[in-house]
């Protein structure tokens, strides 16, 4: 066996001496009070040390549950959020689909001689999408082919395609589709073929013009009434440009559309036209 040294001999006395102490200290029968203040002065530092450590996993662990805490309050925080934005989003489409609604109940309160089905776009044409639409109303709702769709805004084009549940409808700016269009100025009342254009898409061509009508930017442009599809006076848009016929004999008006074709949500499909009684037949 290994001998014990000195030192090993003085520090086990020392914590003998120490345990024995706390001993009788914790039975209030402590007769060496010399010996007292000598445990009290060997252990006072351990005391601090453990003290000290002891504070700091206290406040360790309560900082641990404030952090948990206010991890769950932002979660809680960031869940609310999210619900909230998507109420809001969900009132503001809400808002906006009873504003066209709105829009589309007084244009057909005032639209007396029409008799319209309402529908909602359901898809664009894929290759064209600013050439044809798909409306969710068909031959069941008493759409058939040619007759003309419109919003509360103009003329947007005629249907080509009808199916039991659906349509399809060739807009406006296809360069296929042509309407009749009147020039609405009581000066003017001129009268030309509109149709869409091969380079810019978004506007609209009124051709054969004669030289001499009387033809300026600002000019309405409606539907004549030529050609059994479309009825008088649908407003088809704004003369933005007029130019000469590249044979110098006619011209040609630039047109912008009244209606946006990038932003179709609704549109009315005009099955009829009721004549006012003292038409002429």
């Amino acid at each position: 066996m290994r001998i014990l040294t000195k030192k090993t001999v003085v520090l086990f006395v020392i914590v003998i001496t120490v345990f024995l102490l706390a001993v009788s200290a914790a039975r209030g029968q402590n007769r060496f009070p010399l010996m007292s203040r000598i445990a009290t002065g060997i252990l006072a530092p351990l005391d601090f040390v453990f003290g000290r450590v002891a504070f700091v996993l206290m406040h360790t662990g309560e900082f641990a549950r404030e952090m948990t805490t206010l991890y769950q309050e932002n979660q809680t925080l960031r869940t609310t959020n999210d619900e909230l934005k998507n109420q809001l989003a969900q009132m503001t489409e809400k808002a906006a689909e009873n504003e066209r609604l709105r829009a589309m109940v007084a244009y057909q309160s005032q639209a007396n001689s029409l008799r319209l089905v309402a529908a909602s776009v359901v898809g664009r044409d894929s290759a064209t999408w600013t050439r044809t639409i798909l409306i969710n109303r068909g031959s069941s709702a008493g759409v058939l082919i040619n007759m003309p769709v419109v919003t509360t805004q103009g003329l947007v084009g005629h249907v080509t395609e009808s199916f039991s549940g659906t349509a399809r409808v060739q807009l406006l700016t296809d360069p296929r589709s042509a309407a009749g269009g009147l020039v609405q100025r009581i000066q003017s009342r001129a009268v030309g073929i509109v149709e869409g254009r091969v380079q810019n898409t978004s506007l609209l061509r009124m051709r054969n013009l004669t030289r001499d009508a009387d033809v300026i930017k600002g000019d309405k442009v409606v539907t004549s009434g030529f050609g059994g599809i479309f009825p008088k006076g649908l407003l088809v848009g704004e003369v933005i440009d007029v130019l000469d016929d590249e044979g110098g004999l006619l011209k040609n008006a630039i047109i912008r559309p009244a209606v946006d074709f990038s932003r179709l949500e609704d549109v009315f499909v005009i099955t009829s036209v009721t004549l006012p009684k003292d038409a002429p037949k």
